[in-house]
């Protein structure tokens, strides 16, 4: 339904309630003074991202983390390039050179200059400069990053002050109590690449919410592999500009309820437009990133029948988080944490978005009764991009990961590893000529196949328990087990 017919439909209802009700023009009026409001709420922290992918900026004496990328210096690159034409239009601060650039909006999410985006907005990109209403503006860095959620969290290297957060409302999609369904007047803000963008309020759009998009099971359908595969969108038919990719999504009381992201739709697809809803799975999500931390999905380690469309357990990762937890082969999953789950999808989000070492509720059905079973979940493996510019802090030249990652390790072609998870932490990250390096360089040539199972007398089982047995420690003896041995045998690793 689009904006005006919206209004219009308001507009009849008007006119058919008894003589005591507001007339057309009073719910005009008010209509028109909800829309003003919300944008003057929400339009000061709407960003314009402005990103480069050129390799012609001046590359650093020592490779830099990843998502740093620093400021542009023109005298720099002029030295380098001698094309003043060339430094002209590498210096994103500039609004004029915007329109030669790839251009998005992000979302102030910090009053420190945390600004929030979709990661294929960034992703490889050499410099990115913000643009703020007003003149204000900084290059920015990628603070945190995720493929496969796509969200991105920029770090503005000069925060101008009195940034304003926006403010996100309440979104339920599902059942009785949903905030977010067909008809829902909406609004979208979003600054246009063009020489004015600075100075000018975004561009806004009222429409409505058209419906949500949920991934479609089927028996042939492949595993979810981002959050496209697995997690619902909102679409609406509120566009600001042609390229809504970080807009907000507003309701009428100035509450940010969505990302506009456009790396949903397939190539060429018409229709409606589409939204990350900004329900509590998102804010976790983006509560991790603006933390600098990586993002650990929720992994359960049961096994279903290829496609989407079953929830039946068919077989368990043995030591996985819901053999731990009681649940068993032939149990066919409801709900997790009272949210229902219909199909592989449904248990995709609600798990991964519960996030690593979350205790979860999971119901099931187990042939005429119904269980409750608690479970502590472990870390989904993924190989989409990650960036974090707060990892913890190595010990003794070690980071350690949760035993989950090497559940699903090959041991051949299309043959998963069948060896039970034994309870530990896995070694992640040994720095070059460290402790750590010298004493797994003693025990071969692959750290990444050992467990920690113990820090001195101490039993560790997550990341967390690890890190807090350690640290502080002026010595160490590191219980270690090989996970590729069927019966595998402790040793001892004496650290530093």
């Amino acid at each position: 339904m689009r904006a005006a017919g919206l209004v219009f439909a308001l507009l009849g209802l008007a006119a058919a309630q008894p003589a005591r009700e507001p007339n057309k023009a009073d719910l005009l009026r008010a209509v028109e003074k909800q829309l003003q409001a919300a944008s003057e709420t929400v339009g000061p922290s709407v960003a314009c991202v402005v990103v480069s992918r050129s390799d012609r900026y001046p590359k650093p004496a020592a490779p830099l983390p990843p998502g740093k990328l620093g400021t542009f210096d023109r005298a720099e690159f002029l030295k380098l390039t001698n094309d003043g034409r060339a430094a002209v239009d590498h210096d994103l601060s500039d609004p004029r050179t915007a329109a030669n650039h790839d251009c998005a909006c992000g979302l102030v999410v910090s009053a420190d200059g945390l600004i929030l985006t979709p990661f294929h907005v960034v992703e490889g990109a050499t410099k990115v400069f913000v643009h703020l209403p007003g003149r204000a503006g900084s290059y920015a860095d990628i603070y945190a990053a995720d493929g496969r959620y796509d969200l991105a969290v920029l770090k503005l290297i000069s925060p101008p002050a009195g940034l304003k957060p926006v403010r996100f409302g309440a979104v339920t999609l599902t059942g009785r109590d949903a905030t977010v369904t067909a008809g829902k007047l909406v609004v979208s803000l979003a600054h246009a690449p063009d020489t004015n963008f600075a100075l000018a309020r975004p561009r806004t759009a009222l429409g409505g919410v058209t419906g949500v998009r949920r991934p479609a099971p089927g028996p042939n359908a492949p595993a979810p592999e981002n959050y496209y595969a697995f997690g619902p969108l909102i679409e609406h038919d509120a566009r600001a500009v042609p390229a809504p990719d970080g807009a907000p999504l507003v309701n009428l009381d100035g509450e940010v309820i969505g990302l506009c992201t456009s790396a949903a739709a397939p190539a060429g697809e018409r229709g409606p437009h589409l939204a990350f809803p900004a329900d509590a799975h998102f804010r976790r999500v983006v509560e991790v990133l603006k933390r600098g931390e990586e993002l650990d999905y929720g992994y359960l380690g049961v096994v279903f029948t290829p496609g989407w469309a079953s929830v039946n357990v068919n077989d368990l990762v043995r030591g996985g988080p819901a053999d731990l937890g009681r649940i068993e082969v032939g149990d066919t999953i409801t709900a997790v944490d009272g949210a229902p789950v219909e199909n592989f999808a449904d248990l995709q989000f609600r798990v991964g978005a519960a996030l690593a070492g979350t205790r979860v509720q999971v119901t099931v059905t187990r042939g005429a009764a119904r269980k409750e079973l608690f479970v502590t979940l472990g870390k989904f493996k993924h190989e989409r991009a990650v960036i974090a510019a707060n990892r913890p802090e190595p010990v003794f030249g070690l980071r350690v990961d949760y035993n989950t990652v090497i559940a699903e390790a090959p041991v051949g072609p299309g043959v998963r590893n069948a060896r039970p998870l034994r309870a530990g932490v896995s070694v992640r990250e040994v720095v070059p000529d460290s402790p750590a390096a010298a004493a797994f360089k003693k025990l071969g040539d692959d750290p990444a196949k050992w467990l920690v199972t113990h820090v001195g007398d101490t039993a560790v089982a997550s990341p967390a328990e690890f890190y807090r047995a350690a640290r502080g420690l002026k010595g160490a003896t590191l219980t270690v087990i090989d996970s590729t041995e069927l019966n595998a045998r402790p040793r001892e690793v004496p650290l530093p």
